[in-house]
């Protein structure tokens, strides 16, 4: 038996965020949740996940819906196992049920920014809204966005919480095995105040820095739970 010398401190794997967005093919989003809950919320399905290292499973819908058809769908997903990963989504029947639920969709693989200034903080139990919030672009280097990434959050943290901000994780693309890191970055952000979110992000401080940080336009997004019961975990 070793002791306590020579055993080797135990530390958490990585945890991948895999970010799914797209169209969805049902007409309606009440049958795309049937859908959803009968293939990827299947209790087989939900069980073979979670064994193979999914730890969360979350939906969302576009906040600004479309006038008609079930529009956008964006799924969020937590993994702690690449091999788990991969293994899950070679799954020929797990590919066709995704393609029960999207006309059209890009699934990312997304690895945390080693070095970003990230957070998270709780809700008042009275504050229920929750607002997701996501931006993608690219950036000079890792090393000048980290600087002015984390320049922004430490000066802006106490207003975006005052604000109703609840949390805030950044990443990068995840490259394939051999191939040079990526440059492609990916924010996340949850609000429990859609009304102080937008105060916060049309603020003009914010705005300035914000863009300073991409090349170029960064895509923005904001999402919120669907309507109905929806199997996550």
């Amino acid at each position: 038996m070793l002791d306590r010398s020579e055993q080797v401190e135990q530390t958490l794997p990585t945890v991948y965020l895999l970010a799914i967005r797209g169209d969805l093919l049902p007409p309606t989003l009440e049958v795309a949740r049937t859908i959803h809950n009968e293939t990827a919320g299947a209790p087989a399905n939900v069980a073979a996940a979670r064994a193979l290292g999914d730890l969360s499973h979350m939906v969302y819908v576009r906040t600004d819906r479309p006038k008609s058809g079930a529009g956008e769908f964006l799924i969020l997903d937590l993994w702690n196992s690449m091999n788990g990963l991969n293994q899950f989504f070679a799954n020929p029947q797990v590919q066709e049920q995704g393609g029960r639920i999207f006309r059209s969709r890009d699934p990312v693989v997304w690895a945390p920014a080693e070095g970003f200034n990230t957070y998270h903080y709780p809700a008042p139990s009275n504050k229920t809204e929750r607002i997701v919030a996501i931006v993608r672009g690219m950036v000079p280097s890792r090393a000048e966005a980290r600087k002015r990434h984390n320049a922004i959050t430490a000066k802006q943290v106490n207003k975006s919480r005052m604000s109703g901000n609840m949390s805030h994780e950044a990443y990068f693309k995840l490259a394939p095995p051999g191939t040079p890191e990526t440059l492609e970055f990916f924010a996340v952000d949850i609000w429990m105040s859609a009304s102080g979110m937008n105060s916060y992000y049309q603020d003009p401080e914010f705005q300035r820095s914000f863009h300073e940080l991409f090349t170029a336009p960064p895509t923005t997004s904001t999402w919120s739970h669907p309507t109905g019961e929806w199997v996550e975990w």
